[in-house]
């Protein structure tokens, strides 16, 4: 098969921002425009009803690629920008707000955890609450001991806070390359390796925390898969209304 090559040309300003998203997702800017050209190709073939635009991703999936290695200023801030996003007041307030800290199981959210580990055929999915210095599993399924009997832990043992703070999906192929969660203590204590994540953004507009499923080997996350995240997230976010007004009710 030919190679084809092309040249994409950018106003400074957009470079500017596509290099920022980019190093927020972790990924270099090449992988961000190569990633949103197959989403978009992807959403074509699918408004026309092309019964083949599920194997054309695959045909254009690329093998694994090294993250780049943002340098160790860069890191450093968007570590610090994530703190900051999860810390921030207005953001808590609706973390409390929800009344699910520290809330008892419930089936509700378990069924939907539930689903999302069956359709993605991923070992653990977890409803976590990310608080300011925490993160609470309203629903934990399939994480080992202690973590699940404690349902939940610090932040220093949280991907979840990071799609949290930009409010976009987070996934990981395997943690221990990618360059921002690396270190993360989950890795070694929880056994997290793959993540797919998304943020559960209230009626307000806040990301109170993520639906999320994790899997202890490599692997790669199709678009197909983060759209059913995304559809079971949606309905999580409702389970969170309702919780709240019968919360809200009650007192």
């Amino acid at each position: 098969m030919p190679m084809r090559a092309t040249t994409v040309r950018f106003g400074e300003a957009l470079w500017t921002l596509l290099e920022r998203e980019a190093g927020r997702e972790g990924v270099s800017s090449a992988q961000f425009i190569r990633d949103a050209t197959i989403l978009r190709v992807a959403y074509a073939m699918g408004q026309r009803g092309d019964p083949d635009f599920e194997a054309a991703l695959d045909r254009t999936a690329a093998p694994p690629q090294t993250v780049a290695e943002p340098d160790a200023g860069h890191r450093q801030a968007l570590l610090q920008a994530a703190a900051a996003a999860v810390t921030d007041p207005d953001r808590v307030e609706a973390v409390r707000a929800t009344g699910l800290l520290d809330s008892d199981v419930t089936p509700e959210f378990d069924r939907l955890a539930r689903l999302a580990a069956q359709v993605l055929s991923a070992p653990v999915a977890l409803v976590s609450i990310v608080d300011v210095d925490r993160q609470f599993f309203k629903s934990c399924l399939g994480l080992p001991e202690p973590w699940s009997s404690e349902r939940g832990s610090p932040l220093s043992h949280s991907f979840c806070q990071h799609p949290v703070a930009t409010r976009e999906p987070l996934l990981v192929d395997d943690a221990r390359e990618h360059p921002l969660l690396r270190d993360n203590l989950a890795i070694r204590d929880m056994g997290v390796v793959a993540y797919a994540g998304v943020p559960l953004i209230d009626a307000d507009g806040f990301a109170v925390g993520t639906l999320c499923v994790i899997d202890g080997q490599p692997r790669h996350w199709s678009t197909h898969q983060l759209e059913l995240l995304r559809d079971l997230a949606a309905s999580v976010v409702t389970e969170i209304s309702l919780a709240r007004m019968v919360g809200e009710s009650r007192r």
